[in-house]
């Protein structure tokens, strides 16, 4: 024997043991992927395995042979059923925060009282299993250090696992999400009592039978006894019935539903659970047979159930047998504290919250954080209560027995949410009431002490299953005993589907059963906002929260749906506030259920302004709100549809064309990328706003070509708005749109927005060049003109020099000789400059002069053709150029830069300025610089004077086309142009151009170099 304070001080160690693993992990002391490893889902699942199949898995098989391996392989078939089932249901519960089934079903049929119902039945169901863990361990305790002390025992685990539980099962709201310390405990205790069952299977086959070959020739002397063991399965004496209910406990006990889906598991560390768990089971069950046949052998007269701690305990490894008692400690801990965390957080949700909502309104996270600590604390000393309560007879199974066909009673219902639409809220209420009074009369009540006005004996029956047989060596032999499940099973089952199925077909599903279906199973997208009940404003949606949650709370959770959603505070638009009350359905069902959470967020009243005009608008917005955001799995035609959706969309955002589509309510329901950069508001700003709420002037252009084109107006308007800092010419053309709906009187307009800024600098750059065609012309006939008596008078000139005696003569006619040759060069640079631009005339073909040109002449040319304006400032030019600054360019072009930029610097100088042109080589580049002190630009227009139309020039004479042409030739040489300025201080012009390299001929434009 154990002295019961051994036990005890384990016990104690144990639960110690586990918190410091569960705080570990809940503050992150241990590596972060550790808690949330796959593996460690598929261990927490392992929270399946509880005292039933620690101890009472021996005596199950003793009893029923090779039936207990049903309790085993049912999870592995759920397992394989996982992408069918397990992956749905994952999907369902993160997209609408679902924590509970009873969470899930009452938000797939609409019904609080289907939330309260499967609440206050998982309750009942649940307490007679937690009472077999107490029972359980109990007994372990009577079986190593004897009775008297087990109830002492009892009661100080019962009080160690509700300070547990209290502490690591209950958490604030604000921390809700993966529960890494729980789960990683639970996953902990699953290792132990694999490890440790896997020893005391060891030892039991060494220590009772001496190795496998005594074991064999065992089996082989006790033969009928082993053939006994499969007849059961042969018979199927309770074969399928546990399979069934044992599929559906795998993930529809509250312990089970919790670890798979309430605990933050992701798709990943489920898959891997579909094949890891199944494992673990497997290594668990292995051991089952070795121990009933060393127990039999041993201690044929003990009752099975206490094989795992007596047969260590005969072959004298205390040890062992003290691991074997901690090893029973952790599957009831672990049972009773997961069941206990689920249940009492279905109760407080479903069953408490709705009738205590005023007490919700101050301090709401933790009120419903101690409601939860005291339900869960209610239902571990509830479980005891009963274990105490109960009379002791029969196997240590047959409570949990009686909980999985309980929850058993669950399939049908889950069954309707994801694959049958037709199920009505009804028909679900019906057949799962029908159900649990057929459970209650066959399966709860035989539990019950004693049951006023009913005769024992029937119910006797399930419970006896018939004689025992003696076996040799006093082994129980397995065959003639009935199973106690597979009738009541049958029964309330097919009274539970019939039912539903029944009713159901009787009168359709509501409304809003229907859109839940649709979310449920993700066929169709919905609700529609049509008709949806939307709130007006936010601030009506907070406030109808703080009826509830109190200000500060309702302030805390729309402020937190509104950043996750990114929705402004004074947001009106229907689709917004349709997908914020959704926001926060999801995200106030974890703290007071689904239901509750629904009432709360969902307005009583439709949007204001929601009218039939405005219906189709707001449908298309949430459909492609939805489909945009990928929560929607299309398949088939559907999906087809989706993707020519996308392209057309993708068309749609690179047209160069702003489009801009108003819906009959007077709202944009379309825009493009390119319409956003005109009017400088994102997307999501625009869709849904009414066209008032546009920038200025947009706002009343588009609301006045929307009304013209409303009227049949179809044609375009032009303005002058600015765009991104800078003026821009826009057209707007307009057109109606035919209606697409029996619904809509109209439907509505498009508008297209086509920026027409660089197409006007095209034609004025065109006109321009025109207009220096004609004074080139002109020019060449003035020279014509002006040259032949020129030419006369620098002859007679010559002549005179040549012929005079006096030397003051001479010289005159000399003065006369050069002046006319300076007459002679002014009038040919200005030819040359006036050719610039010419606009060849019809069968001519244009030849560029392209070849080397020296900048310092062309600097020196284009000082010269701006002294020709008298009406200008006179400013004195100071050039730097070396004659080495040599480019590949056509001569004319670049002067015509120059005589811009010196221009320019002239105008924007006081009279008797000086500008300055310095040229240098730099980094293989020519550098060239014109300054001038004059009044600078300023900085807003500094990033936009290059572009047309851009002028600092106050007086008619600036066009704005001077510093773009300039740009234009030099980044046609090759070259760069750009500006240094500051207000006051004047202005810099740096021009960039490559260097000639020596020899080099080509010209830039494929054209062969002239001399």
């Amino acid at each position: 024997m154990i002295d019961v304070r051994v036990l005890l001080l384990a016990t104690v160690a144990w639960l110690a043991a586990l918190a410091a693993i569960a705080l570990a992990a809940q503050r992150e002391r241990l590596p972060r992927a550790l808690p949330r490893h796959p593996l460690v889902l598929a261990l927490s699942l392992g929270v399946y395995a509880s005292s039933w199949t620690y101890y009472g898995g021996v005596g199950f098989a003793q009893r029923h042979g090779l039936v207990f391996l049903a309790v085993y392989l049912g999870p592995t078939l759920a397992c394989i059923a996982a992408p069918l089932l397990w992956s749905r249901v994952l999907r369902i519960t993160r997209e609408q925060r679902l924590s509970s089934l009873a969470d899930l079903l009452a938000f797939r049929f609409q019904s609080p009282a289907a939330g309260a119902i499967v609440a206050a039945f998982s309750v009942i169901a649940s307490v007679p299993y937690i009472a077999q863990q107490f029972r359980a361990t109990e007994q372990s305790v009577r079986v190593l250090s004897g009775p008297g002390h087990e109830e002492a025992v009892g009661a100080t685990f019962c009080a160690l696992l509700a300070l547990f539980t209290a502490f690591f099962g209950a958490r604030p709201s604000a921390e809700q999400g993966r529960e890494d310390g729980l789960s990683t405990a639970v996953a902990f205790e699953s290792a132990a009592k694999l490890v440790v069952l896997a020893v005391v299977g060891l030892v039991a086959v060494l220590g009772a039978f001496g190795g496998a070959g005594g074991l064999t020739a065992w089996l082989r002397a006790h033969a009928a006894e082993v053939e006994a063991l499969g007849r059961p399965v042969r018979d199927d004496s309770g074969w399928t019935s546990m399979l069934v209910i044992s599929f559906a406990a795998a993930f529809l006990l509250p312990r089970q539903w919790h670890m798979a889906f309430a605990t933050g598991a992701g798709v990943r560390a489920l898959a891997t659970a579909a094949w890891a768990f199944p494992l673990f089971l497997l290594a668990l069950n292995l051991p089952v047979l070795p121990v009933l046949w060393a127990g039999t052998r041993l201690a044929p007269a003990e009752p099975a159930d206490s094989y795992v701690l007596l047969v260590p305990q005969l072959l004298g490894q205390r040890w062992l047998a003290l691991a074997a008692f901690i090893g029973g400690i952790s599957a009831a801990s672990a049972m009773a504290m997961v069941t206990a965390v689920a249940l009492a957080n279905m109760s407080a949700t479903h069953l408490l919250l709705p009738l205590a909502r005023r007490t919700l309104r101050r301090n709401v996270y933790a009120r419903v954080l101690w409601l939860r600590r005291g339900l869960l604390t209610a239902i571990l000393v509830g479980g005891w209560l009963f274990h105490r309560a109960q009379s002791h007879h029969g196997l240590l199974v047959e409570s949990g027995i009686v909980s999985f066909v309980a929850f058993a009673q669950f399939l049908p219902g889950l069954f309707a949410v994801l694959f049958w639409e037709r199920a009505t809220r009804a028909g679900f209420l019906a057949g799962l009431l029908a159900g649990i009074a057929a459970w209650t009369a066959m399966c709860l009540a035989p539990l019950l002490p004693e049951v006023s006005g009913i005769d024992p004996g029937w119910l006797q029956l399930l419970l006896r299953g018939g004689a025992d047989a003696a076996g040799v060596g006093g082994v129980a032999a397995p065959a003639a005993p009935a199973d106690t499940w597979s009738l009541p099973t049958f029964v309330s089952l097919v009274v539970n589907c019939g039912t539903l199925g029944l009713v159901s077909l009787l009168r359709p599903p509501a409304r809003e059963e229907r859109e839940a279906a649709r979310l449920c199973r993700r066929r169709e997208i919905g609700p529609s906002v049509e008709r949806a009940t939307v709130a007006p404003s936010v601030s009506a949606l907070e406030e109808r929260l703080a009826r509830l949650l109190g200000r500060e709370a309702a302030g805390v959770e729309v402020t937190r749906a509104r950043l996750e959603l990114d929705i402004r505070s004074d947001e009106t638009r229907p689709t917004e506030l349709h997908a914020l009350q959704e926001r926060l359905h999801r995200n106030l069902s974890p703290l007071v259920g689904p239901v509750l959470a629904r009432a709360v967020a969902e307005a009583r009243a439709p949007a204001e302004g929601a009218g039939a005009r405005g219906a189709l608008t707001e449908e298309l917005r949430w459909l492609e709100r939805r489909l945009a955001s990928g929560e929607t799995r299309l398949v088939g035609a559907a999906k087809e549809l989706d993707l020519l959706r996308r392209w057309l969309r993708s068309v749609l955002a690179q047209l160069p064309l702003g489009v801009c589509a108003v819906g009959p309510d007077g709202a944009v329901s379309l825009v493009n990328r390119r319409l956003e950069a005109l009017v400088g508001v994102e997307e999501r700003d625009l869709v849904g706003a009414p066209l008032d709420r546009l920038p200025a002037p947009f706002a009343e252009l588009f609301a006045r070509a929307a009304t013209a084109a409303s009227a049949g107006d179809a044609g375009a308007d032009e303005i002058e708005a600015p765009v991104a800092g800078r003026v821009r010419a826009l057209r707007v053309h307009r057109a109606a749109l035919d209606p697409i709906d029996a619904r809509a009187a109209s439907g509505g307009v498009v508008l297209l927005v086509e920026d027409r800024t660089e197409r006007r600098a095209l034609e004025a750059e065109l006109a321009h060049r025109d207009r220096l065609a004609q004074l080139g012309r002109l020019a060449a006939g003035v020279a014509h003109e002006i040259g032949n008596p020129l030419t006369g008078i620098a002859c007679v000139a010559q002549n005179l020099r040549a012929e005079a005696e006096s030397d003051e003569i001479r010289a005159r006619a000399g003065l006369i000789v050069g002046e006319a040759a300076r007459i002679e060069a002014i009038l040919r640079s200005l030819l040359e400059h006036s050719r610039t631009g010419a606009v060849p005339s019809p069968g001519e073909i244009p030849r560029a002069r392209v070849g080397r040109v020296p900048l310092a002449q062309v600097i020196a040319e284009a000082e010269r053709l701006i002294r020709l304006d008298r009406a200008a400032p006179r400013i004195r030019v100071e050039q730097d150029c070396p004659e080495s600054l040599v480019v590949i360019g056509e001569r004319r072009e670049l002067v015509q830069v120059f005589v811009n930029l010196l221009a320019n610097a002239r105008d924007a100088s006081e009279d008797g300025a000086t500008v300055a042109v310095r040229g240098r080589i730099e980094a293989g580049q020519i550098v060239v610089e014109v300054e001038d002190h004059g009044s600078g630009i300023p900085e807003e227009l500094l990033a936009v004077v290059l572009e047309p139309f851009v002028t600092t020039k106050r007086d008619p004479s600036g066009t704005g086309l001077g510093l773009p042409l300039s740009r234009s030739i030099v980044q046609d040489h090759g070259g760069t142009l750009a500006l240094r300025s500051a207000v006051g201080q004047g202005t810099t012009v740096i021009v960039r151009l490559p260097l000639a390299d020596a020899g080099a001929g080509e010209g830039r434009r494929g054209h062969e170099a002239e001399p």
